[in-house]
């Protein structure tokens, strides 16, 4: 009974130091941000809330199921693990929900968006805009002189990654387009 209790509130010591953490991991990752120094971490912020420490409460009492018995992962570092990591993404955890779901639907040729899924497009190297729009035929003052190039058909990386107004993804394999799968060798 006593050794049950000792684990039990081992578990929650572990839950509450993976929260705190957590939280000064995410005001540190703020200030490399900012480019503020790290050693001005305000830790009168970093106080944990009960709902901080839920999510690794319930992780510590579900290691014992299968599939995560398998494991072997002590309930105390399943608790401080869980915390730790959702304190320290904080308020980023639906950026990389959605960074994921494109990563996954980007391995096998599909858009999440058409699928409702892996919110707004963002590349972290490239944004990417639309071309100018061709001139019109009817307005003869916009038709451009002999031998001038046709504007770029394909979206063309932006230099300034800042402007994100009137951007569009590149092209990628859509549900209709993609071909079915060849038949399996007999």
């Amino acid at each position: 009974m006593l050794r049950r209790l000792r684990t039990v509130l081992f578990v929650i010591v572990a839950a509450a130091l993976g929260a705190v953490l957590g939280r000064v991991a995410l005001q540190a990752r703020h200030r490399m941000d900012a480019g503020e120094p790290l050693g001005d971490i305000d830790l009168s912020q970093v106080q944990p809330r009960l709902t901080d420490v839920i999510p690794g409460l319930v992780a510590a009492f579900r290691v014992k199921d299968a599939p995560w018995s398998w494991f072997h992962i002590p309930s105390w570092l399943a608790a401080f693990a869980v915390n730790f990591g959702v304190g320290a993404a904080g308020s980023d955890i639906a950026a990389l929900k959605a960074r994921a779901e494109r990563m996954a639907f980007d391995a096998v040729g599909l858009d999440a968006r058409e699928f409702g899924m892996g919110g707004d497009y963002e590349d972290d190297e490239h944004v990417y805009t639309t071309p100018p729009a061709p001139p019109s035929t009817t307005d003869p003052a916009s038709t451009p002189p002999p031998g001038t190039p046709n504007p770029p058909s394909t979206p063309t990386p932006s230099p300034a990654p800042s402007n994100t107004e009137g951007n569009t993804p590149p092209p990628r394999a859509t549900w209709g387009s993609t071909p079915p799968p060849p038949p399996p060798p007999i």
